[in-house]
């Protein structure tokens, strides 16, 4: 799947430039403040920026076939999940663009009119996860037949807002993948801690399928790892945010006429929280702009990594911006329900550290 996927297309400097918009227009757009406006939303999307983003900057195609309008390769891709996971924007560039977008590509020409439309700004809804929200062909739970899906899918990302699902059903010969309207289905929005990153579960009850693939295991496999990258770079930038934030008010938050900045023990932490940050930041680098020679299990170390970090990361936040920290009119706790959302996405660290095992046969 990755050799099929650019590593890269554009150089440094034009990497650069798509991160300088991607930022300015969710900041402009009022993020991350406007997160808390989403609380109430029975969607969770912010569907004025998605058109921003995908039709006026083309977000929607990153990572795509060129054949079908697509741009960019894996390094584009997680520039953009950095920048959207740095201001918190609510749109299903992830679960959409990337882990839908990834399965279709990998299914070939049946899924072509399905990737224009990701290509074009319509939502993609991925329901392929056990009852646990992780990726596990045993997990599955929906079942194929004669062009009919049954069965249940529970978070769904941005399921109340997807246009049409992709989605793995069983087979007497193995996973199939297909796509199903969403009108076609039941959907039942859940709540959400990340008022950002809504799910929905999706019933199925005899929904007419399209069928994309017939043995779609390995092709699912494969785009739920580069989706964990993704969600790695969102989780960077994330922490990277709770960093910045963090430092600049320890400069200028004083007790005991000094700047707490300047106390050993703030200094103790900031050090271990930028230890975590670029860790991160360097496992990213590494799949950016080198071929993983295994690609599972690279994913699965950053995701894990990425978890512990982000988590870490926001909590420090918290705790060291004091009282008001802890207030709802302050960033950082939006900042730890992305945190929390994230490391539970496809997988929490646990099990990716089990999956790391099983891979390198540990």
């Amino acid at each position: 799947m990755l050799s099929e996927l650019p590593l890269a297309t554009l150089d440094p400097s034009e990497l650069r430039e798509l991160r300088e918009t991607v930022r300015a227009a969710a900041t402009e757009s009022g993020y991350p403040e406007a997160v808390r406006g989403l609380e109430s939303s029975p969607t969770g999307f912010d569907a004025d920026l998605w058109r921003l983003l995908a039709e006026e900057i083309g977000l929607a195609a990153v990572g795509l076939p060129e054949g079908i309008g697509g741009l960019g390769g894996l390094a584009e891709i997680l520039a953009v999940a950095e920048e959207l996971g740095a201001t918190l924007a609510a749109v299903p560039f992830v679960s959409s663009t990337v882990l839908a977008g990834q399965i279709l590509a990998a299914c070939g020409e049946p899924a072509a009119g399905y990737l224009e439309r990701i290509a074009a700004g319509e939502v993609a809804g991925p329901a392929i996860t056990d009852s646990l929200g992780r990726w596990d062909p045993e997990g599955i739970s929906c079942t194929l037949v004669d062009n009919a899906v049954h069965g249940t899918v529970r978070f769904v990302p941005f399921g109340a807002s997807a246009d049409f699902l992709v989605v793995a059903a069983r087979t007497d010969d193995g996973v199939a993948v297909v796509a199903v309207e969403a009108a076609s289905a039941t959907i039942t929005p859940l709540p959400s801690l990340d008022f950002s990153r809504p799910s929905a579960t999706a019933t199925f009850n005899g929904a007419l399928a399209v069928v994309l693939s017939t043995s779609g295991e390995q092709a699912v496999t494969d785009a739920v790892d580069i989706t964990l990258l993704a969600v790695g770079a969102d989780q960077l930038g994330g922490a990277q945010r709770c960093f910045d934030m963090t430092l600049d008010y320890i400069k200028v938050r004083k007790q005991f006429n000094r700047e707490i900045g300047s106390f050993q023990a703030v200094k103790h932490r900031m050090a271990d929280a930028l230890m975590l940050v670029e860790m991160a930041r360097s496992g990213l680098e590494k799949v950016t702009w080198g071929p993983a020679d295994n690609l599972g299990a690279e994913a699965s170390v950053i995701k894990a990594w990425g978890s512990d970090s982000y988590n870490a990361l926001a909590a420090e936040a918290i705790q060291l911006h004091g009282g008001i920290g802890f207030t709802w009119e302050h960033d950082a706790h939006l900042y730890f329900r992305r945190a929390r959302y994230d490391a539970a996405f496809l997988g929490d660290a646990v099990m990716h550290r089990e999956r790391l095992a099983r891979l390198l046969d540990w």
